[in-house]
């Protein structure tokens, strides 16, 4: 079974970094025996760009069917001063997906 990784790079240095976490996967793919496809959609500035709203229904709708979801950096001056902020509302710093997530296992959070 593949797991489904949802790559959301967002804007701002979020891309950037979001290519080396993709590479990583792939060699986590090639290397060990994880089976991972990674799709990614547009978040924050960059989806504001395209499609005026911060994320797309579309990429809601992937989000809930991945595995995992790994959110990029998103927010800037560009987009503040078009009225657009984006904030932690939750106040989290960490969103973990449920733990029934196979992924988990390889998690270094999966001891606690």
């Amino acid at each position: 079974m593949a797991y489904k990784i949802l790559i959301l790079p967002g804007d701002g240095i979020g891309p950037e970094v979001m290519k080396e976490v993709d590479r990583v996967i792939h060699w986590f793919n090639k290397e060990t025996n994880l089976s991972a496809e990674i799709e990614y959609e547009s978040v924050g500035g960059a989806s504001y760009d395209l499609n005026k709203t911060a994320i797309s229904e579309g990429a809601m709708a992937l989000a809930k069917k991945s595995d995992a979801v790994l959110f990029g950096a998103v927010g800037g001056p560009k987009w503040d001063k078009a009225g657009l902020r984006f904030a932690n509302k939750s106040k989290s710093f960490l969103n973990l997906k449920s733990p029934a997530s196979g992924l988990f296992s390889y998690s270094t959070l999966s001891h606690f």
